[in-house]
């Protein structure tokens, strides 16, 4: 038993496409992680995969983007503005809160200020289970986590997800009896489940951590991406104050800002996976059933030989070689690449892209959204990473705005 790791971003990405490697980096945050997409493989992977990407239609992404979104943030934003400081975790948080929500299909019964600070209180212990396989901390302090994931898992059932079953198969009851189209039921993962759950043999508690992934998914990764982008924006117009006015001018720029960011801090700086029977991997070495397979994308995205001599840094002018996503690898490759990948950073813009039509992902909407009322680093509070955690990840991103 050992553990191989692919560092190369050729074989990273050639190793990420092989079907007969199965996930390993969420096994430690079972409570919510076991048998939830992320996590399954072969047949079972293949018929959730293709259930739930019809959620995840290109007209969803445009919807949400051009019409849920852009009044949220600003709504979100307005009380953090009128101060004139805030914090780009936490308005992250509450601005992605209730997109997520609703494509998850968790209902905000309130839809009171309370409410929704419960369910980002949810949110962010729900993190821990996907990041459970990368803590720094102690055995105890380990399963501590663990307690407060179940703990969470216990009253989101109770809260938010067992209200929205009720209410759909409510619904699905009148649908099926004829007394409403099908345009009147709601489109989101948990509808789709519980149209299902007799074909993908779901019980009630897959039903559950599946639903309560894709609450977590939507948000989660988002909104550190966000910590990330701002930061390297900040830093670019340190350096260079003119870039101020054009990211600010040039959407398109600011797009290809947020990709560079996504290049240079994935989500998880690695992904684990197993073999599902002795093969020889890409970059030559063999590898059992035993072995961990680590494809260090924090690295594999760094790459000379594949981004040029400055890999290393962030550079939004850099020239894009296809097939090479601006964004390398972080999405993932394969059956396992990531669903959600539009929904946060949008299509790839061309030289006749229209900035006005083109779909710009949620990370570049509130990078914009953030720019436009002149945010800037808070000098007075100093932002702060989480040190517990392998993964690159803010804490607190304080701000002032200026407009």
């Amino acid at each position: 038993m050992s553990t191989i790791t692919v560092t190369g971003y050729k074989e990273a990405q050639q190793t990420l496409s092989i079907p007969d490697l199965s996930q390993a980096l969420y096994d430690e945050g079972a409570a919510l992680m076991a048998d939830v997409l992320v996590n399954l493989h072969g047949e079972d992977h293949k018929q959730r995969r293709a259930l739930e990407m019809s959620v995840f239609r290109r007209d969803f992404f445009s919807y949400y983007e051009k019409e849920v979104l852009p009044p949220v943030v600003e709504e979100t934003l307005r009380p953090f503005v009128a101060a004139g400081r805030g914090d780009v975790v936490e308005i992250g948080y509450r601005a992605m809160i209730g997109l997520t929500a609703d494509f998850a299909g968790i209902d905000r019964q309130r839809r009171v200020p309370e409410e929704t600070a419960d369910l980002v209180r949810l949110l962010r212990v729900f993190g821990h289970a996907a990041t459970m396989g990368q803590f720094k901390g102690t055995p105890s302090e380990a399963e501590e986590l663990k307690k407060r994931v179940v703990d969470g898992m216990r009253e989101f059932d109770e809260r938010f997800f067992g209200p929205s079953v009720a209410r759909r198969e409510a619904l699905l009851a009148k649908f099926r009896n004829g007394e409403i189209d099908e345009a009147a039921l709601p489109r989101d993962i948990l509808t789709l489940l519980l149209r299902n759950e007799l074909n993908l043999d779901l019980p009630r508690e897959r039903v559950l951590r599946e639903t309560a992934f894709y609450f977590l998914a939507g948000a989660h990764t988002s909104i550190h991406s966000l910590s990330h982008a701002m930061h390297e924006i900040f830093a670019l117009c340190e350096r260079n104050p003119a870039e101020r006015e054009r990211l600010e001018k040039d959407v398109l720029f600011l797009q290809r800002c947020v990709h560079e960011s996504f290049r240079l801090h994935p989500s998880s700086p690695v992904s684990k996976r197993k073999a599902m029977c002795p093969m020889s991997l890409p970059n030559g070495q063999a590898a059992t059933t035993t072995d961990t397979i680590v494809i260090d994308l924090y690295q594999a995205n760094r790459q000379v030989d594949a981004f040029g001599d400055d890999a290393a840094s962030f550079n939004p002018h850099r020239t894009r070689v296809p097939p090479r996503m601006p964004y390398g690898i972080t999405f993932g490759v394969g059956v396992h690449s990531c669903l959600g990948k539009n929904l946060a950073a949008g299509d790839l813009p061309t030289a006749t892209t229209n900035p006005e039509t083109h779909q710009l992902g949620t990370v570049t909407l509130l990078a914009r959204a953030f720019l436009a009322h002149g945010a800037r680093p808070d000098p007075t509070r100093k932002a702060e990473q989480d040190l517990s955690t392998e993964r690159e990840t803010w804490l607190a991103y304080p701000l002032v705005f200026a407009r």
